[in-house]
């Protein structure tokens, strides 16, 4: 009797090892998407959907799925402190993703990538990081952007009319 106790004990203990083991690989396989790339750019600029050039000091892209990224452009705001962010959500299009993410830290990893513009959103935030209004957001029926030779560049055209665009290098 006692050593079916220990052979149950085991095998409780093999089934929660098995059982806790699982998640992890499926965690590792969704976190190979999902997190952020952020890099600093002293050539960076884009311009909003007022037409107004702004430079840019930061480029964030974020994993959302296997096929979605965010790609973040952050610029200072029209007063000291003050920052303003241009967001393209994009479906990407190459077969090769551009990036590759490990516990939420991600590198990119293509040197040339092509994706289509989904949505674009502006959004002002003050000098202690709080929205200053909310952001405008626009689905996107025509825009793309692309990775080539160290350079990003996103251009799309808003349905009220006019362009929104953002560049830099990484």
């Amino acid at each position: 009797m006692r050593l079916l106790l220990i052979h149950q004990h085991a095998a409780i203990g093999c089934a929660l090892v098995l059982g806790l083991s699982s998640p992890l690989a499926a965690q590792s396989q969704r976190e190979s998407f999902s997190g952020r790339y952020q890099t600093k750019s002293s050539n960076c600029r884009f311009l909003t959907t007022n037409g107004q050039k702004r430079g840019c000091r930061l480029i964030q892209i974020d994993g959302r799925t296997a096929a979605i990224i965010s790609i973040r452009f952050v610029g200072a705001g029209d007063q000291p402190g003050t920052s303003q962010r241009l967001t393209f959500v994009v479906s990407e299009l190459s077969t090769s993703p551009v990036l590759n993410c490990s516990r939420g830290n991600c590198r990119l990893i293509t040197a040339n990538w092509q994706g289509r513009i989904n949505s674009v959103s502006e959004a002002n935030y003050d000098a202690d990081g709080l929205a200053g209004g909310l952001p405008k957001a626009w689905a996107v029926s025509q825009g793309n952007c692309s990775v080539r030779a160290g350079r990003i560049l996103c251009r799309a055209d808003i349905p009220a009319g006019g362009q929104v665009s953002a560049e830099a290098q990484l």
